[in-house]
């Protein structure tokens, strides 16, 4: 790691820490298939996640001339380690309780894909066959950081171009 680098304080892993609480609140609750309360998370993994993003950032900025890389990049970082250190889990008894991690990484993407993507909807932006296809490969392919970015760039493209006339 490079000189430059900073840990994290204490209170950003709390912040990053809360926000995915929610997020995964926000999942089980609105998707239906798992009980929040039923939810285990591995806290050894999700640290492990949050610092990894957190020097991935500094990777950019080091390597890349100051780079602040996208909420673009930053999820689908978050969506690749979710898939990768697997930090949650919940009670088999549930029949629904397979997959919850790809189900969230899911979530995380096209939740972002919502929210910076005014027309992006399921029927529109993403379809059922997509969204199999995307968890068949969440679950049983090799994804690396790097394409899971690439998944996701070109909707943010979509988006800088509806929101700057240079671009």
């Amino acid at each position: 790691m490079s000189d430059k680098y900073q840990w994290m304080t204490e209170q950003e892993f709390i912040n990053e820490v809360q926000e995915l609480e929610k997020l995964l609140r926000d999942f089980c609750e609105g998707s239906g298939l798992y009980p929040y309360e039923s939810v285990r998370t591995n806290m050894n993994a999700l640290k492990d996640i949050i610092v990894r993003v957190h020097k991935r950032k500094h990777y950019f900025k080091v390597f890349h001339n100051e780079m602040n890389i996208s909420e673009y990049k930053e999820t689908a970082l978050y969506c690749y380690w979710v898939l990768k250190l697997r930090p949650f889990w919940i009670d088999p008894a549930y029949k629904s309780s397979e997959r919850i991690n790809e189900k969230f990484a899911l979530h995380l993407y096209v939740s972002l894909l919502k929210k910076y993507n005014e027309d992006f909807s399921q029927e529109d932006g993403i379809n059922r066959m997509h969204i199999r296809e995307l968890l068949y490969s969440f679950r049983f392919r090799d994804i690396t950081k790097e394409s899971m970015i690439l998944m996701l760039e070109p909707y943010y493209y979509e988006y800088l171009k509806k929101n700057d006339a240079v671009f």
